[in-house]
């Protein structure tokens, strides 16, 4: 019997791969040794230290004072504030405009991975801080971004990508996220009531692009306190901004939200 061929990992490039795993090591501390690195990889002191030194070289890793310890580059930051460079530039106006309006934490975020990439943080001026940054990730489920997004996403399609990320809850946490996902497509926006962090609500809304893809979220988040107490102006105004940039994104209407079929 003739074996289909695969493709699968052909086109690796392995040394490649290894180096990525090396800055990937870093997903847990700031700060590891040669050893620690070593062993997380799985290669010998030798070549990691070889990579390692190409990897500083070129900025992506720096090296302690004392030669013991090595933590991610600042080129890393550089090449990092290029990511969906197009879609942040866009946003940031509307999200300034919420920052001003409210004097809340303003987030911009993309799903990825199964996850809530947070692209873009405008924090408020007040002491009250979250615990989210720009690079971070969250779950979907948990926030009102990603619950913006995936309302709009055909989760319950087995074959979709989109199907993964809620495929491991319960049945019992399933049925709350249809609820809430089909509430944010009759009222067009996401609640965070201290899902994701106690203490703290977020209010989402998302942004489409040109085919009607739900391709970001824009998010006002603080104290609940202070965010419920404005749920309809901060969620009007949510809306609203969403709807400037799903529109310089080439989104041409808004009509019929609630009866686009989704998950």
């Amino acid at each position: 019997m003739r074996i289909a061929r695969t493709t699968t990992g052909k086109y690796v490039v392995e040394a490649v791969a290894k180096a990525l795993d090396i800055l990937e090591a870093f997903n847990s501390a700031e700060g590891l040794t040669l050893n620690e690195i070593s062993q997380q990889v799985g290669l010998n002191k030798s070549r990691t230290f070889r990579l390692l030194y190409t990897l500083a070289e070129r900025g992506y890793v720096e090296r302690s004072a004392d030669g013991a310890r090595y933590a991610l580059g600042m080129k890393l930051f550089e090449r990092a504030s290029n990511v969906r460079r197009d879609l942040k530039d866009v946003a940031h106006e509307f999200m300034l405009e919420l920052h001003h309006r409210f004097n809340e934490t303003v987030n911009l975020g993309v799903l990825d991975n199964g996850q809530v990439l947070y692209l873009d943080i405008l924090q408020n001026s007040r002491p009250f801080r979250m615990t989210a940054t720009a690079g971070c990730r969250m779950p979907t489920y948990m926030t009102s971004m990603g619950k913006a997004i995936l309302a709009y996403l055909p989760v319950e399609d087995p074959s979709s990508p989109a199907h993964a990320q809620i495929a491991h809850l319960s049945r019992m946490k399933l049925q709350v996220l249809r609820r809430d996902l089909e509430l944010v497509r009759r009222r067009g926006y996401a609640m965070d009531n201290e899902e994701n962090e106690p203490g703290v609500a977020c209010i989402g809304a998302p942004v489409f692009d040109a085919k009607g893809l739900p391709v970001a979220a824009v998010s006002v988040s603080g104290p609940v306190h202070r965010i419920l107490g404005k749920e309809r102006n901060i969620a009007a105004s949510v809306i609203e901004a969403c709807s400037g940039v799903s529109k310089i994104l080439g989104f041409q209407t808004v009509e019929g939200r609630s009866s686009r079929k989704a998950g």
